[in-house]
């Protein structure tokens, strides 16, 4: 049997904002998911360590998205008070943020451009504020912790720009 691989959350860089997508979706999909659970726990931990004052969540390529993950993110969005934006979203999902009153702010985007364009029309440069720690674009948060752990283990591990940069990544402030 072939190892499976685990959900991950990539940050891409999108009209010069930060935007995050979900890659190798959850297959578990129950209230009752310990790896989306931990999988939201490394996205604290790499929130905290890049200070990152806005979160753009791409779902666009997302049709069934496990409901312990969007209701962790929105216990994180209680704990860190930063805006919160979606875009893609399915019905299913939007359902679960809007029991979270997660529209009240900001309402749910076709696009992630959209999404940018609006939080830069409320909150003006919050976008360009940098990163406190380089920030691998393309790859995975988990990469960052994991360190070819097959587990997760919460831990605070973070690349300095040399590695992230000699892994083929790109970090915030790199002239694409």
């Amino acid at each position: 049997m072939g190892k499976q691989s685990m959900m991950d959350i990539i940050p891409l860089i999108i009209d010069g904002a930060i935007v995050l997508n979900l890659d190798n979706g959850c297959t578990v999909r129950t209230k009752d998911c310990d790896k989306c659970t931990k999988l939201v726990v490394y996205l604290h931990n790499w929130i905290k360590q890049t200070k990152l004052e806005y979160l753009i969540f791409d779902f666009q390529e997302e049709k069934n998205i496990c409901p312990t993950f969007i209701e962790e993110l929105m216990q994180l969005r209680k704990r860190l008070h930063v805006p919160f934006l979606f875009s893609g979203i399915m019905k299913q999902s939007q359902d679960i943020l809007n029991s979270y009153s997660c529209s009240d702010t900001f309402p749910f985007f076709w696009t992630p451009e959209d999404a940018i364009r609006a939080l830069r029309i409320q909150s003006p440069g919050l976008t360009e504020i940098p990163a406190k720690i380089p920030i691998h674009f393309g790859g995975g948060i988990l990469d960052a912790y994991k360190g070819g752990l097959s587990t997760l283990q919460v831990e605070e591990k973070v690349h300095d720009i040399h590695s992230i940069k000699s892994a083929g990544g790109f970090v915030l402030g790199d002239k694409v």
